[in-house]
Formats: structure tokens, sequence, C-alpha cells
């Protein structure tokens, strides 16, 4: 049993001595230094100095007797909850590392999501962070339905206040007759520019330019490719200029 809890101990960070130490103080429950360094075969000085560093690690308590220094273990569940403390730290600095990651950086990075709740979790984060008064460049299919296929009526009512409350433009190109499918009062609800590309120009899928981001959309089957890289942005916004001069405005 005691090979295991070894073993254990040290995939959890705990050094050699360390683990002595530890064990030997699970199994005395309260003892003073000298005690300790004795179970363990360890100098005083080496078991206070350990001692001291897992009192810092809030697995155990002192306090004094008869003018001496009385070292007391905390239950074992103290390692379960330090471990989650550790596991809640590393999902905060996951949050706030992300925005860094690769931020003065040329190469590219790309997050999928092929879900509709990440999907869906996805997008209304991208408008948040998006600045006042951007700019949205899409290729669009409103007669595919990508957008109904993932999310409800409802929830494309958030998305436009988004936009709104954000001051977007959206400059939106969709195929030849593609702009009598698209819903009317979903133009009202937005400052949304619409050309037509010409008739041989094939587009089933979403794409969104926003700021230095390329987000690959579609409903069939669910997914969300979104790349960030300015110039990769860049270049796809030139394809973008390139088939918006080409294309006849409808709105």
């Amino acid at each position: 049993m005691n090979e295991n809890i070894k073993n254990n101990l040290k995939e959890l960070g705990f050094k050699n001595n360390e683990v002595k130490v530890y064990i030997a103080l699970t199994q005395l429950g309260e003892a003073p230094a000298s005690t300790i360094a004795k179970k363990t075969d360890l100098p005083r000085t080496t078991a206070i100095s350990i001692l001291d560093k897992l009192k810092a690690e809030n697995f155990l308590s002192t306090h004094k007797y008869k003018g001496t220094t009385q070292y007391w273990i905390e239950s074992p569940k103290t390692l379960k909850r330090s471990l989650e403390n550790k596991i809640k730290i590393a999902d905060d600095l996951n949050t706030m590392l992300t925005e860094l990651y690769h931020s003065e950086h040329h190469f590219p990075f790309a997050d999928i999501y092929d879900t509709k709740a990440s999907i869906k979790n996805f997008i209304e984060k991208a408008l948040i962070k998006i600045k006042k008064g951007a700019k949205i460049y899409t290729i669009d299919h409103p007669g595919i339905g990508n957008y109904n296929k993932i999310y409800s009526d409802k929830f494309s009512e958030v998305v436009l206040a988004l936009k709104k409350k954000k001051g977007t433009k959206t400059f939106t190109l969709v195929p030849h007759n593609g702009y009598q499918t698209i819903r009317k009062h979903k133009l009202k609800l937005q400052d949304i520019t619409v050309r037509e590309m010409p008739e041989n120009i094939e587009f089933k899928s979403a794409l969104w330019i926003i700021e230095d981001t390329v987000i690959h959309f579609s409903g069939q089957y669910p997914f969300v490719v979104a790349i960030n890289h300015k110039i990769i942005a860049q270049s796809m916004k030139s394809i973008h200029d390139f088939l918006w001069n080409i294309s006849e405005e409808k709105n």
C-alpha cells in the first residue's frame, strides 16, 4: 500500500523526501520536527524545511505546545482541494492567455467548433469582442439555411441586436437570385449592404471576415473554422473586394 501511496504522491509532484515527510506525519497525525526527522531518517533541518514548504501549500498546520512547534497533518481531502484549485487557475489562465497566444507573432492559429452549442457560444463571443463600428464582410447563401440549422430565430435576434449595439456594418455577397430568399426583417434589424454575385459563382457555405479573423461556417454538417491571421484575413478580403466590384447591389 505504501508503495502505491508513494508513487501517487510523486505523480502529484511530491519529491522523494517530501513523500517521506508527508507519509510520516500522516501516520503520526501530530508531532514535533525532531520526531518526524527521526521517523524519516532525515536531518532535522531538512525535515523542518520540507514541513515549512508543506505548510505553505496548506497540507499541514502548526501550533505551539510547551514552547515546541507541533506539526498537524490536514485531511487527505486537502490534496483533492489543492488540485481542484489548480485546475480552476489553469482554466482561468487558458481564458486569459488565449488572447495573448501568438498575439505578436505571424504564425496563424485556428479554432474548430463542431457542435451547435459551441458554435452559438463562439458567434456570440466573436460579436461581443469586436470593436465598435467594425465592418464585417461575408459571403452567404441564404437559401441554404446554414444558420437555421444551428440556431433559432430567437438567437438570431440576439446576434442582430449585438451587431446593432456595436454599430457594425455588414457587407454581404450572396449568389445570383439569393437576395429574394433573405428574410426582410433581418435586413431592417441591421446596417447591411447586399450584393448578388454573377450567375456562374456558387457558394454553399458561409464566410465571414472580421478584423484579422476568417470564419468558415456551415450548417451541414455543423462546423465553424476560425483562422486568426492578419495576412490570411487581408488576402480573403481582397477576394471579397474583387467579387464585390463585379456584383450587383440589391439594397
